[in-house]
């Protein structure tokens, strides 16, 4: 049994179980990791002891190509190809500080994944640790050159740069800026603009477009008019959440209408997988991308494109009407509940609710003194009516009676 798991542990566990440390009796670099609570044992999660952190982040580590670094600026836990890549197997990865893709002196599994190209295993060596020539100076090194290229690459620009749209490329070694008003606009941005060169404008409006939708009528299937493929513009979509900046708003009217389709695209993605792969045809076309402060109407084009039977829709008319649909059905729900929750003070009592519970707390917010004092007046007159009323004797229950009298004689 023993042997079985034996073959599960880890590096590190396996070289102190040979010189004869225990679960119990173990040096103070390492421990047994375990859930609070749980018995201590070497069949855990981690394959046995693992190193402390405060003592492995002090030790010297080699790369295959002779740089040394300290553990604090390795990677563990990565699990691939079967080995764990931790400091317990001697694998721990760091990032290579030349960030060259293709080296032949690392692991050769690290040199097949794309997603691991940067990285480089290293292992524990018992020599000083020497800062000049390190991978951390090598890495501080590499870091200030990328500012310098950072602040060249905006003087070339002469500072027409921004942060947010900026990114250095790892593999040419250069900074590169692809402006995207879009991101601008989401991220809300006022002020001064330094690709623009000014002052953000500060009216704001957004970025209205019109669908164009080509559908098959699936309802009129079975029927004389089945196939028939209707129109339909929905106009006034808004491309932003929130208001914008006109001047961000105006370039993204140019410059965004890809990203308009790919939002349509994603709105629509169940009607055009079916268009495409079971012939239920279904199309659309972006139309009047603009810029403005609010929504402008076209009353003579909608009143054209109506008579040559497209169905015109605005955005806005169908967000409001779904405002007011939800609003009528919340009022109409809170409608039953008051009338049930008054049913029930007129079955037991305003008073007889217990003190804290939520009948009681509704009917102090929705009813009022008022309406609970009607109700309970209404209560007491049902229940006196119902003492009041007269009790109507039976001929069976008097011969009853009759019987019992006689036995008692």
């Amino acid at each position: 049994m023993r042997e079985k798991y034996h073959k599960d542990y880890n590096l590190l566990t396996r070289r102190l179980l040979e010189v004869g440390y225990t679960v119990d009796d173990h040096p103070d670099h390492v421990k047994v990791d375990v859930p609070w609570g749980s018995k201590k044992s070497l069949d855990n999660y981690d394959g046995g002891f693992i190193f402390e952190r405060w003592w492995i982040f002090e030790q010297t580590f080699k790369t295959p190509c002779g740089l040394q670094c300290k553990g604090l600026q390795c990677h563990s836990n990565m699990g691939y190809m079967g080995i764990e890549w931790t400091f317990e197997n001697d694998m721990a990865t760091i990032h290579c500080p030349y960030e060259k893709k293709e080296c032949k002196l690392k692991h050769e599994y690290l040199q097949e994944l794309k997603a691991l190209c940067f990285e480089c295993e290293v292992h524990m060596v018992d020599e000083e640790y020497q800062y000049e020539g390190s991978v951390e100076n090598i890495l501080k090194l590499h870091d200030d050159e990328i500012r310098r290229k950072e602040v060249s690459f905006s003087l070339q620009r002469n500072g027409r740069v921004c942060q947010e749209h900026m990114h250095f490329d790892r593999e040419t070694q250069e900074w590169q800026m692809n402006y995207d008003p879009y991101f601008c606009g989401r991220n809300r941005c006022m002020g001064m603009c330094p690709v623009l060169g000014h002052e953000l404008d500060k009216k704001r409006g957004n970025v209205f477009y019109d669908v164009k939708i080509e559908y098959l009528r699936t309802d009129l299937d079975g029927t004389l008019f089945e196939g028939q493929i209707d129109t339909q513009i929905i106009k006034g979509k808004k491309l932003f959440d929130h208001p914008v900046s006109m001047d961000i708003c105006k370039l993204c009217a140019k410059l965004c209408q890809d990203r308009i389709k790919e939002k349509i695209s994603l709105q629509y993605h169940t009607q055009l997988f079916f268009s495409e792969y079971h012939g239920k045809k279904f199309s659309f076309e972006i139309q009047n991308v603009r810029a403005e402060k609010r929504e402008s109407r076209d009353l003579m084009q909608d009143l054209a494109d109506i008579q040559s039977g497209i169905q015109i829709v605005h955005e806005s008319d169908m967000i409001k009407r779904q405002k007011e649909g939800k609003r009528e059905r919340r009022e109409k729900l809170h409608e039953v509940s008051v009338r049930k929750l008054e049913k029930k003070l007129l079955k037991t009592g305003y008073d007889n609710l217990e003190k804290f519970s939520v009948d009681r707390r509704h009917a102090d917010k929705w009813l009022g003194p008022k309406r609970i004092a009607e109700l309970e007046a209404l209560r007491k007159d049902k229940e006196k009516e119902k003492k009041e009323q007269p009790v109507q004797l039976s001929l069976f229950d008097r011969k009853e009676e009759t019987d019992v009298l006689k036995m008692d004689a």
